[in-house]
């Protein structure tokens, strides 16, 4: 009688240990899926908008598109937005707003990126605020979101929040249909096992060492990943039977690893087809500046080395006004390239005449910017670039050209180029003069302070020089 119980209460005990070992491997294996793909979708949408591919359009300080001609200011906010109306594009997408200096930067991404299938056994879910933004459920867009223990959330570094996870119905329906045909067949083997009483002593040595087997097997699959089950050696055969089924089991559970792996495998070739294309666009860019550059090289002679000087003395000032923004460096390396594209569209004889120009020569020769700026408006994301183009002869006090900017009117980034350009104009040498010497130029430069350029900026600009080595 005491050996019954004592074969009872064993049987109970493995019974209970294998129904909550099948239910933490599957669970684990299903987090662990939902986590990654939360995490890579998460750096996919990260991607999408630090690429610049989608970046839209630039925003003044009171969100008004000088594009599009309308007022966003009650339709947007800084970060990330909580509605998918489009603004750019015809169908829904979900935008992102980051702060530039004196102005906003919108980024438009379409929802057509992220189309993923309805009928998927995975919802995928983009909040903002707590709000679905996206979903593939569509009923659920718009809605509050509600924390559900089978959802895997990640927050990107744009302030969106990823939310993916399995659909309830599949769930709870895969942990049926593995604990049931397992629970069924532990019935069966208590079953055997409890009229297999003369074996009762090699019965509950086998139970315990198969106990042992599967708790070794779960701890190796939590610290090595790795899912094995040795079988045990018995006489009996109905034993031998039962563990071909754990066995059969486990292969199971190594297929579902193996397809969570492929999963992770063709988003990581999604991630960097993404930045393929990222480089393609760059290289695209740089090949586009070159010729635009090499135009005006052609056009005047002049403005070929003047341009590079103007690029390499205006990036170091930036650095030492602590410029960090990569959109800010790189409007002022290509606005500073090509600050003087808009020549090519000035009569050569103005252009290249040796002594000054008179009011109506000069009047045209003050349209470069504005040629230099509808020429390079034409190219997706070069609005920062434009604006250095367009402003680079406005001055501090109002008296400059095209629109008579003045003091915080003017980006930092036109103000750095405007400077410079002087600078260099001066050092250089020209037809209808020799280039002056740079304590000459500076002695020049001081006369212009609080008129031409900020007296904050005039300082700076005299440390770069010094440390160059031009100036004591």
């Amino acid at each position: 009688m005491r050996k019954n119980n004592v074969i009872r209460f064993n049987l109970a005990f493995f019974t209970t240990l294998i129904i909550i070992i099948t239910i933490l491997i599957h669970g684990f294996l299903l987090k662990l899926n939902i986590r990654d793909s939360s995490r890579f979708l998460a750096n996919y949408f990260d991607n999408l908008i630090s690429s610049r591919v989608f970046l839209k359009s630039k925003l003044d300080r009171n969100f008004f598109d000088p594009q599009m001609k309308i007022d966003l200011s009650k339709i947007l906010v800084e970060g990330p937005n909580d509605y998918i109306k489009g603004i750019y594009y015809s169908s829904n997408s979900i935008k992102y707003v980051e702060k530039s200096r004196d102005n906003y930067l919108l980024y438009e991404i379409p929802l057509t990126l992220f189309n993923f299938n309805q009928s998927s056994l995975k919802h995928y879910d983009i909040l903002v605020n707590n709000k679905i933004v996206y979903s593939n459920e569509i009923s659920k867009i718009g809605s509050e979101y509600h924390s559900n223990i089978l959802d895997s959330k990640y927050l990107s570094k744009y302030g969106f929040e990823i939310v993916v996870g399995y659909k309830t119905s599949f769930f709870i329906g895969s942990y049926l249909l593995i604990v049931l045909p397992i629970l069924v067949l532990l019935l069966i083997f208590y079953y055997v096992l409890y009229n297999l009483r003369k074996d009762a002593v090699g019965l509950d040595i086998t139970l315990k060492n198969l106990t042992i087997e599967l708790k070794k097997t779960f701890e190796e699959f939590k610290t090595k990943r790795v899912l094995s089950f040795n079988k045990q050696i018995t006489n009996n055969e109905r034993i031998n039977t039962l563990q071909e089924i754990f066995i059969s089991m486990f292969n199971e559970f190594k297929k579902i690893l193996n397809e969570h792996e492929k999963t992770n495998e063709i988003l990581e070739e999604t991630m960097a087809e993404l930045e393929e294309t990222n480089a393609e666009l760059m290289e695209k860019n740089l090949q586009i500046i070159s010729a635009l550059a090499e135009a005006v090289e052609i056009k005047d002679s002049v403005t070929g080395n003047h341009s590079k000087n103007v690029m390499n003395l205006s990036i170091e000032l930036a650095k030492e006004l602590d410029v960090s923004d990569p959109a800010e460096l790189e409007a002022i390396k290509y606005g500073a390239i090509l600050h003087d594209i808009g020549k090519i569209g000035i009569p050569e004889h103005i252009l290249n005449k040796p002594g000054k120009l008179d009011d109506k020569e000069f009047e045209i020769m003050k349209k470069h910017t504005i040629f230099g700026e509808k020429i390079i408006k034409t190219i997706p994301g070069w609005d920062l670039v434009a604006d250095v183009i367009r402003h680079h002869h406005e001055n501090w006090d109002g008296s400059g050209y095209p629109d008579g900017l003045k003091d915080g009117e003017i980006s930092l980034r036109a103000q750095i180029v405007a400077i410079v350009d002087v600078f260099v104009a001066l050092t250089e040498d020209r037809p209808y003069r020799n280039g002056l010497s740079v304590e000459k130029a500076i002695e020049i430069m001081k006369e212009m302070v609080g008129s031409k350029f900020s007296p904050e900026l005039f300082e700076k600009f005299i440390m770069v020089l010094k440390k160059r080595g031009l100036i004591n």
